[in-house]
């Protein structure tokens, strides 16, 4: 687990209507997580002539998805069929939309509570094109923990820097007014990631989770 304080250059100093002269910040913390399950929406689709052969090959690409998962020592509860249907399949031939028998297909729900093996079962579900990942997320049992102490950092982060300004300009920090978090997103895949310290644990969870938090606070600002 990595975590990375970072002050943000963001600061609003003045004084209200009141008289009150105040200081605010913004104290922003990103950590990596590993993740320790997933849950998935995985689509199984069979083409055939008829809609009983389609159905038939649907149930024996089902059978072979359950004995994969209990070889991957995946527990059958982890699977479960959402959905079921089958309809008219139809391809394009010379820009004309022709009939191609009946499409059957199943949606399937994935909970793993442990990524152990994860790596195989992607590799098989890569390896046949019957199989179709609709939507997965990657989560994490210490992920709310995470989030909690992150908030706590960023605060932290936001009363450093209001001292630093609050010195700076001749004046005493006071108490905490009011704290926001902001919403934000995490840096796309490529770009620089936010932080100010190298952490020597970075990289080294198989499946990381990124965790970014952003807590906007304003103090009380006093003479000396």
């Amino acid at each position: 687990m990595k975590g990375t304080a970072i002050l943000v250059l963001a600061m609003t100093a003045g004084t209200a209507l009141s008289g009150e002269r105040f200081v605010s910040t913004i104290g922003a913390v990103q950590r990596e997580i590993p993740a320790d399950r997933l849950a998935m929406t995985l689509e199984v689709t069979a083409t055939d002539k008829t809609t009983e052969a389609s159905v038939a090959s649907l149930d024996r690409l089902l059978e072979d998805f359950g004995a994969q998962m209990n070889a991957l020592n995946f527990a059958a509860t982890t699977v479960a069929v959402k959905e079921r249907k089958t309809q008219k399949a139809w391809e394009w031939n010379e820009q004309k939309k022709v009939n191609a028998g009946y499409s059957s297909s199943a949606t399937l729900s994935l909970n793993l509570p442990s990524l152990t093996n994860y790596a195989k079962l992607l590799t098989y579900i890569g390896t046949h094109e019957a199989y179709e990942i609709r939507w997965m997320r990657l989560s994490a049992s210490t992920e709310g923990l995470a989030r909690k102490n992150a908030i706590a950092q960023a605060l932290q982060a936001a009363r450093t820097k209001a001292a630093l300004l609050a010195e700076e300009g001749g004046a005493r920090l006071g108490k905490l007014l009011e704290a926001t978090e902001e919403e934000v997103e995490l840096p796309e895949e490529g770009m620089g990631r936010i932080r100010n310290v190298g952490d020597p644990h970075a990289g080294t969870a198989a499946y990381p989770i990124e965790i970014l938090v952003r807590v906007r606070a304003k103090f009380e600002l006093h003479e000396k």
